[in-house]
């Protein structure tokens, strides 16, 4: 078995078997230009568009590069505007980010513009939708080479060229850097804890959206805070116009968003604050790293309400818009949601008010997180 990954979905697998139309028995090898299936080890979550590659040689990841075009379209290509790309099986939305350069095909001069006119050549930097796999022109010209289609016409085409860009390669679990060691700034959870009166800890919100974890988190929050108690709430709409504006909502992306979010909210918990993350966090093995990398900091809580709940509030009108098509990979309707098998708390917002659900976690909270400290207190105090 040789080792395989797929770059835009970030991971690496073996492959068990390759199988070949008319072939009585099982091809060891395959080249380019054969169309062949593959087994593979493990079964893999694999999109249209994915590149499978050597482990050791994989394509350049990242969601923005600059591309030489020649612009065919009956409008002309404008700076912001959005078309979509095909690159080999893959299509994907971008954005003009910016137009570098137009090239006068005459006598090859170059000039500043925000728009390429029909029959221009031009230098533009594309910002794509998620991250995704890409290789140069100079390097493999069969995947380095796009079109761009705007509406259900071609209008374009292009070749990549990736120079002064980084590539965004997350690498998973596998740390890149080897020369670190852990640092010990000699401050003990307990003597963090004894400072705020209570242990720092992840109370995890996972649900559907419009289930109410944003608003259970914020009340939560008012309340911790009003008792003078360290806390804070990382949001996903937040966390994605910052730390994670890079990654879209193919399944890859969501496992490296709460990936992220997983390692960050270990950090504040070891800090001795309260964190309350309110992620919709759909699926059960990205939750399950995420548990991991919290450790004994780590209580799961499922905002539990129906579909039908859900829809009815519908506070942003994102599921209208997911219903008629408008917004793609939208958990619950387009996309999967996992039900939790191991949270430490369901709050069902279906049948509890506002105000029942906070009650119900700032119980859970005083029992988890203050009543440790307390005898802790007694001990220090000498009631032992």
């Amino acid at each position: 078995m040789m080792n395989c990954c797929f770059p835009r979905g970030g991971r690496a697998v073996k492959v068990a078997g390759i199988e070949s139309w008319n072939c009585d028995v099982p091809p060891k090898s395959a080249s380019a230009g054969q169309s062949v299936g593959i087994t593979l080890s493990e079964q893999i979550f694999v999109e249209r568009g994915f590149i499978a590659s050597h482990a050791e040689n994989p394509p350049f990841l990242t969601n923005i590069f600059r591309a030489r075009i020649f612009w065919l379209g009956h409008r002309p290509l404008l700076q912001g505007n959005k078309y979509k790309l095909k690159i080999a099986t893959l299509e994907v939305s971008a954005e003009v980010k910016e137009i570098e350069q137009v090239i006068d095909t005459g006598d090859l001069t170059r000039t500043q513009a925000t728009s390429v006119e029909r029959g221009a050549v031009a230098e533009v930097v594309f910002r794509l939708r998620g991250v995704t796999g890409l290789d140069e022109f100079s390097s493999n010209p069969n995947t380095g080479r796009f079109v761009i289609i705007e509406g259900y016409d071609v209008c374009g085409g292009g070749i990549i060229d990736l120079q002064g860009f980084q590539d965004q390669r997350v690498g998973g679990d596998r740390v890149k850097s080897k020369n670190i060691t852990a640092v010990d700034f000699h401050i003990s959870p307990d003597q963090r804890a004894l400072a705020n009166g209570h242990q720092g800890g992840i109370l995890w919100f996972t649900g559907l959206s419009g289930s109410g974890k944003s608003t259970l988190a914020t009340e939560l929050q008012q309340r911790l805070f009003a008792k003078g108690y360290q806390v804070y709430v990382l949001d996903g709409d937040n966390i994605r116009s910052g730390l994670n504006k890079d990654l879209g909502f193919s399944a890859a992306d969501r496992g490296e968003n709460i990936r992220r979010v997983g390692e960050v909210a270990t950090l504040f918990a070891q800090a001795g604050v309260i964190v309350i993350t309110s992620f919709i966090s759909p699926y059960r093995k990205d939750r399950k790293r995420a548990r991991a990398a919290g450790g004994e900091y780590f209580n799961m809580v499922y905002v539990k309400a129906d579909l039908k709940t859900c829809e009815a509030r519908d506070p942003k009108g994102l599921y209208k818009k997911a219903i008629t098509g408008e917004i793609a990979e939208f958990t619950g309707i387009s996309a999967p949601y996992e039900e939790p098998d191991d949270p430490e708390i369901v709050v069902d917002t279906a049948t509890l008010s506002i105000d029942e659900s906070v009650t119900l976690l700032m119980d859970y909270v005083h029992k988890q997180f203050v009543e440790p400290v307390k005898a802790m207190e007694y001990v220090v105090a000498g009631g032992i």
